[in-house]
């Protein structure tokens, strides 16, 4: 990194960006807090600062912030002119959303190549330019900045799609795992920025990754960088297909079912079940764009429900094959809050089910999700099978059994995704000694629900960070995707049917309980009115059923279930 010149500062201050009056052999800035002054350099040469972007050097980067922080106050909250720009925001960003509890073995590969290759591009490409832009729109979120501030990452963003611009003009260039990287970035800003300001995603950076297929380079960094971006290009688009309930694009959806589809990602669990998830999606699109063409009885009709009720269970089989082949600590443990949880966390029949890492559980809510849809529409086209329609099947039972424990699960790893967390998140979050999530940490070594955790390579403390950055995120669209499914015309009133009392109106109030952990307006509007006596109150299945469908709009192009 290049020093372009003196800044009148000692090194200390120059990092905190804040005035310093010179004083030596310490400034008086810096003894005020107690702090070590870094002196003053005079040797203006070019700096190698890799290190930084490695996982230890990004845990001393966001260790050294904290310490700043608990220097500056004393209620918590972190000084604002002590945690400014890009030499915080990013490592803030690399370390607990790239780093933390990641790894190519389990993930999906768009964060976890991203140091790899981010630390091997020049601070004006395209790609350093994108995760600038991100990481300072993350870490405004977390530290509560308004609109007036978002100069610090709409620049940055800008500075980016023009970069892209010309490097997409190149065909090296264009071909480069990096390139194909810093549309995936982009697009994650999008869509970041379409939920929080509730408004549709655009499809522009999402289009761009789904053109890149052709091209993208399989053999960046001995292939393994190439085959991940490929391998979450076509993830983003089957979860897009399946919110839309529309066909997936003509050439991700040929890579996706091609019988090498596994040899994309080989072993990993996250690209069969993304292979099995376009069979869902394109059989959904199918049932929901057919079905009001076809008269309203007759032959036809009964033949291709059956059709479909068909190819349902064989996919439905596919998944339950999944299930069963997944390694033994990836599967859910039961956790009851009468003995192993605080009764201050909010669990659905005192239950909770934890996982190793987030990122696993929402692979688990992806796949409950992908068997909902599979049971919802044989459902609703049993209904136009008349044989099947006139008195309930030993079938049509099955399927409501099945329905509830799916929806169970989801709900038991509500716990697990957000604890106690109440309120909206800040950065002292990341270090509340008061914040407690259930995990592997809560079980005695000598319990035998106790594994061998072959995925879980984080500390206690990293754990707690790493789901107070991702859990409630992470949460946000299967509860969304579930309010929308139990409301939809095509089999939505069988699953609402099949829940126990009362279970629907606690997955709204922990939806919205999950909008407000993430301070999305809308649920911020509806917590002021609540708290307004001359207000009228708002409903609050309305209010989740209108965040729902906003959710969904937003995170359209988006990775997740």
């Amino acid at each position: 990194m290049p020093n372009y010149g003196r800044s009148g500062r000692c090194l200390t201050c120059k990092r905190r960006r804040v005035k310093c009056d010179e004083a030596r052999p310490a400034c008086s800035p810096c003894r005020r807090l107690g702090l070590n002054c870094g002196g003053y350099n005079k040797n203006y040469a070019f700096k190698d600062e890799n290190f930084r972007f490695t996982a230890q050097g990004l845990r001393k980067s966001v260790n050294e912030q904290n310490a700043l922080v608990q220097h500056s106050t004393g209620v918590g909250e972190p000084s604002r002119s002590l945690l400014t720009g890009a030499d915080v925001a990013i490592p803030f960003f690399l370390l607990n959303y790239a780093s933390m509890g990641r790894s190519l073995a389990v993930g999906r590969g768009f964060y976890e190549t991203l140091i790899p290759v981010y630390t091997s591009q020049c601070h004006n490409s395209p790609l350093s330019l994108a995760i600038s832009a991100v990481a300072a729109g993350i870490y405004s979120f977390w530290r509560h900045e308004d609109a007036a501030q978002e100069e610090s990452h709409t620049a940055p963003y800008c500075q980016a799609v023009v970069s892209l611009r010309s490097a997409l003009d190149h065909p090296d260039e264009r071909a480069k795992p990096a390139t194909a990287l810093a549309v995936l970035v982009l697009h994650l800003y999008e869509s970041l920025h379409a939920v929080y300001n509730a408004r549709p995603a655009r499809p522009v950076h999402h289009q761009g990754a789904l053109s890149l297929l052709p091209v993208a380079a399989l053999d960046g960094l001995d292939g393994v960088i190439g085959t991940h971006v490929k391998a979450f290009v076509l993830h983003t688009e089957i979860s897009s297909a399946v919110r839309q309930k529309r066909s997936m694009h003509p050439n991700a959806y040929s890579y996706a079912t091609s019988p090498h589809s596994s040899s994309l990602v080989p072993g990993s669990f996250s690209s069969t079940l993304d292979s099995i998830g376009a069979l869902v999606a394109e059989l959904q699109a199918d049932y929901v764009h057919q079905l009001p063409h076809l008269h309203s009885s007759g032959t036809l009709l009964e033949q291709q429900c059956r059709a479909w009720i068909a190819q349902a269970e064989q996919i439905n089989d596919l998944l339950q094959a999944w299930a069963r082949d997944v390694p033994d600590d990836w599967r859910p443990v039961r956790l009851t809050s009468v003995q192993d949880f605080s009764l201050s966390i909010a669990a659905y029949q005192s239950a909770c089910e934890i996982y190793p890492s987030c990122l696993i559980a929402t692979f688990w809510n992806l796949w409950r999700f992908h068997r909902l849809l599979l049971l919802q529409m044989t459902a609703s086209a049993t209904q136009h099978i008349p044989v099947l329609r006139d008195e309930p099947s030993v079938e049509e039972c099955e399927s409501a059994g099945s329905i509830q424990e799916l929806v169970d699960g989801i709900c038991y790893s509500v716990p697990f995704c957000l604890g106690n967390r109440a309120g909206q998140s800040c950065l002292s979050d990341f270090a509340n000694p008061d914040i407690s999530f259930p995990s592997y940490h809560s079980l005695a070594p000598g319990d035998s629900r106790h594994r061998d955790w072959k995925s879980t390579p984080l500390s206690k403390d990293e754990h707690h960070r790493h789901m107070v950055a991702y859990g409630a995120w992470h949460l946000l669209s299967p509860l969304s995707n579930l309010l929308t499914l139990v409301s939809d015309d095509h089999g939505g009133r069988f699953v609402a049917r099949c829940l126990r009392p009362g279970q629907l109106q606690w997955i709204r109030e922990q939806f919205l309980r999950t909008c407000t952990l993430l301070r999305l307006p809308a649920a911020r509007a509806f917590s002021e009115q609540k708290g307004r006596i001359s207000s009228p109150l708002p409903s609050a299945d309305d209010a989740a059923e209108t965040l729902a469908k906003q959710v969904r709009k937003g995170a359209r192009f988006m990775s997740g279930p």
